[in-house]
């Protein structure tokens, strides 16, 4: 695993490609529409799984580039030993710590949810199947009985909420990182660029 990265300002400038900004709003927008489309019986079973394939697409064509794209893409730049994790934790509030884009923290929650949306978009297919009667993995009908189904189910929404907590999270880590680092995040998440002129000197 890589250690912390310290690339430059100049490295920095053009911090985040369109497909990974494509990729975390696309997210944004179709988890939020599959949580509050989740179990309401009212007819919106369709949009959910409209969205539920899609945000599958976008995570497929998200684990890809993280192989084969550019350098502030790939997956080996998100992982860190638990005891740099720690140490960055630990020396975060100090005036020494310097603004990162794959820092220790966000790298490790940006695979965690990762790991929860994958689980609930494999889960989310296996309840289409048993469920619905529908859907890519309609096979495993004759291998999962009522009982595990529901089982799935509850894991299922178990994890969307999971999600929801991990998101809190992650915008917290948003927030003190744009307020410390005087990088407004947010924004180059839109731009893929790192407003230089408002950063502390």
């Amino acid at each position: 695993m890589n250690e912390v990265q310290t690339t430059t300002l100049t490295q920095q400038k053009k911090a985040i490609n369109i497909m990974v900004r494509v990729f975390h709003w696309s997210v944004v927008i179709l988890f939020t529409i599959l949580f509050v489309t989740g179990d309401n019986n009212d007819g919106s079973d369709a949009l959910h799984i409209i969205s539920g394939y899609l945000l599958i697409s976008m995570l497929i064509t998200r684990i890809l580039w993280g192989v084969i794209g550019d350098d502030n893409a790939l997956w080996k730049n998100y992982l860190h030993h638990p005891k740099i994790i720690l140490s960055y934790l630990a020396k975060l509030s100090s005036s020494t710590a310097k603004f990162q884009i794959h820092n220790p923290a966000g790298s490790s929650m940006i695979l965690t949810k990762m790991v929860i949306l994958s689980v609930i978009s494999i889960s989310g297919l296996i309840l289409e199947s048993v469920l619905e009667f529908d859907g890519a993995l309609l096979f495993l009908t004759s291998f999962i009985d009522n009982n595990q189904a529901m089982l799935i189910k509850d894991i299922h929404n178990v994890l969307a909420h999971i999600m929801l907590l991990a998101i809190a999270f992650h915008l917290m880590g948003v927030g003190y990182s744009s307020y410390k680092y005087k990088v407004n995040m947010p924004l180059m998440m839109i731009t893929g660029k790192i407003d230089t002129n408002k950063r502390r000197k």
